[in-house]
C-alpha cells in the first residue's frame, strides 16, 4: 500500500471516529430515561393520628364552581374532581374527631370558589399563596398556635401545593401523613413521582407516612 492510500485510510478512520465521537456526545441523559423501569410502588400504611396535635390541610381545591377561578375542574384536573368526594369523606372524618381543617387558595380565588363539597365553615383557616403555602402567608403560625405536630396533606397539583408545602412542612420538623389517593395532578405520572419523592428524598422520607384516605384513622385527642 502507497503513502496515499495510507493517508486515505487514516483520513476515513478519522471520520469515522469524529462521527461516533460525535453522536456519543449528542446523547444526553435524557435519552437513558426510555430504558428506566419504574420503581415498586411504595407500600401504603395504616395511620392513627391524634386530633389534638393535627391538622388537615386541604390545597387549593378550588374552580369546580368555575374553571376560571382554580386548578380544581373538569377542564385542566378533572382527576382532582374524581378525588372530591373521597376527601370530603376525609374531612368529615376529621371534623368529627376535632381535627382543625385548614385550606388554601390560588392567587386568583376566593373562599367561595373553593369545591362546595369541601366548603370551609366559619372560623377554618384560608391562606393564599403560590406552591409553597408556608411562604408569604400565616399558615406556620396558625399552625403553631394550634400545637399541631402532624400534618395529613391533600390538595391539587400533588407536583406544586402538596409537593412543596409538604416537604416545607417535614423539614422544619413536623410529621406528614400523605394520602396518596388525595393528591391529583393533570397526570398521573406527577402523582407518581411525588410519591417516590416522599418515599425516598432525604430530610422528608423519615417524616413521611405514605398511606391512603381509607387507612387514615382518627384517635382520641391526647
Amino acid at each position: 500500500m502507497g503513502f496515499p492510500s495510507v493517508m486515505r485510510s487514516a483520513g476515513i478512520a478519522i471520520i469515522v471516529s469524529v462521527a461516533g465521537l460525535s453522536a456519543a456526545h449528542a446523547a444526553t441523559i435524557v435519552d437513558e430515561w426510555k430504558k428506566i423501569k419504574a420503581p415498586a410502588a411504595p407500600k401504603l400504611g395504616e395511620v392513627t393520628v391524634d386530633p389534638s396535635t393535627t391538622a388537615l390541610l386541604l390545597l387549593d381545591f378550588n374552580g369546580a364552581q368555575n374553571p376560571e377561578k382554580g386548578p380544581c375542574n373538569t377542564k385542566v384536573k378533572p382527576r382532582c374532581i374524581a378525588e372530591l368526594p373521597h376527601v370530603a369523606k376525609l374531612m368529615k372524618e376529621a371534623r368529627d374527631s376535632g381535627t382543625p381543617v385548614v385550606y388554601s387558595i390560588t392567587s386568583n380565588a376566593a373562599p367561595e370558589d373553593i369545591a362546595t363539597v369541601l366548603a370551609p365553615k366559619d372560623g377554618d383557616p384560608i391562606v393564599k399563596s403560590g406552591a409553597n403555602k408556608f411562604i408569604n402567608t400565616d399558615l406556620e403560625k396558625i399552625l403553631a398556635d394550634r400545637h399541631i405536630k402532624t400534618v395529613i396533606v391533600t390538595g391539587t397539583a400533588s407536583e406544586g401545593a402538596v409537593l412543596n408545602t409538604a416537604a416545607y412542612a417535614a423539614l422544619k420538623g413536623m410529621d406528614v401523613v400523605l394520602p396518596v389517593d388525595g393528591m391529583s395532578s393533570t397526570d398521573p405520572y406527577a402523582e407518581q413521582y411525588v410519591t417516590w419523592h416522599f418515599a425516598n428524598a432525604p430530610g422528608v422520607s423519615a417524616k413521611t407516612k405514605l398511606t391512603k384516605i381509607d387507612a387514615i384513622k382518627f384517635g382520641k385527642a391526647g
